[in-house]
């Protein structure tokens, strides 16, 4: 199911929160709403459900104008970012409510709603949780129950707002690995809302890089990491270093720094602020000479300049770019 959007604003009093907006989605594609809070990524997301109207454009899913639909008709699965589980509900009844919920004429036997139920369970992985309540899981669990639940309807579309917001870093990139595996299982035409950009880069098929209610560049990961459109999606999308040479600046990343103990022709002087070892990479901090602004270099942990680096260190650097 394709979803386009065309020429979207939207307002809240004097706050323009989205101006012009124009997107495609293609049917099957996982895609990121990426950018700041108060970027318009939640209103947009929220305006393609139906739980809020747009002041102007239009939504279309799959060539059908469905602006003047409600959300109830618009077959959509909404994934909130803090679980909305019924807490008095075991997680079987949590999956079976919406297909309990529809109109008798469309409405399941007990018998199918059970065979569903507990194939969503396996999809997620949880169906050994069947007879809990909410409170005895742990968040990720939740959160899986939870998109059982919206798919339990068989939505066209999958909705999902900050849904890993809520939880521990380790938890989080269990989960959208656990999700991007899913999504190539199922292939439901998906959008998500992050403002964390490693999320994005790691799940989605293509990322829409949004700014003060904007769009600034939709493309792949790749394509939004090595061809930004803009300063900002250049400064947004990962870390970035600024050199001031003169009446210019240079910008580059963090691994694109080549280090030395020596002095060489074109590097830089600079002295050792901190030294951070994260795991397969060690991320040295830079003082550089009348720029206050400190530089940020990142080298694999065996990397030879790390051998006895202390602070105060004396070293000269190179950006790396194209």
């Amino acid at each position: 199911m394709s979803i386009e959007i065309q020429g979207i604003n939207k307002r809240f009093g004097a706050f323009q929160a989205l101006k012009d907006i124009n997107l495609h989605i293609e049917s099957g594609e996982l895609v990121a709403l990426l950018g700041p809070s108060g970027c318009g990524k939640t209103t947009l997301l929220r305006i393609i459900a139906g739980l809020e109207a747009p002041d102007a454009g239009n939504i279309g899913f799959h060539g059908e104008d469905v602006s003047g639909r409600d959300v109830r008709d618009r077959n959509v699965g909404f994934v909130f970012q803090h679980y909305a589980l019924f807490r008095h509900m075991t997680v079987f009844d949590n999956v079976a409510f919406g297909l309990r919920m529809k109109p008798r004429r469309e409405r399941p036997s007990e018998a199918q709603i059970a065979s569903k139920v507990h194939e969503l369970l396996n999809m997620v992985q949880l169906d050994w949780l069947a007879d809990r309540y909410p409170e005895q899981l742990s968040g990720g669990q939740r959160q899986r129950i939870a998109l059982a639940r919206a798919l339990a309807v068989e939505p066209k579309i999958l909705l999902l707002d900050e849904p890993f917001g809520a939880l521990d870093a380790k938890v989080r990139k269990e989960l959208r690995r656990w999700l991007a595996r899913l999504h190539e299982e199922i292939h439901l035409t998906s959008v998500f809302v992050t403002h964390d950009q490693e999320e994005a880069m790691e799940v989605a098929d293509r990322i829409v890089v949004m700014n003060k209610g904007q769009i600034e560049q939709v493309g792949s990961p790749g394509e939004v990491y090595e061809q930004p459109a803009s300063d900002f999606v250049y400064h947004f999308l990962g870390d970035s270093n600024r050199l001031a040479l003169g009446e210019q600046e240079l910008l580059f990343r963090p691994h694109e720094v080549e280090l030395e103990r020596e002095a060489r022709p074109g590097y830089h002087a600079a002295e050792v602020r901190d030294i951070r070892p994260l795991g397969a990479i060690t991320r040295v901090t830079l003082r550089v000479p009348e720029q206050t602004e400190m530089i940020e270099v990142e080298l694999v942990k065996d990397h030879p300049v790390l051998a006895g680096l202390q602070r105060g260190t004396a070293l000269h650097f190179l950006p790396r770019t194209p």
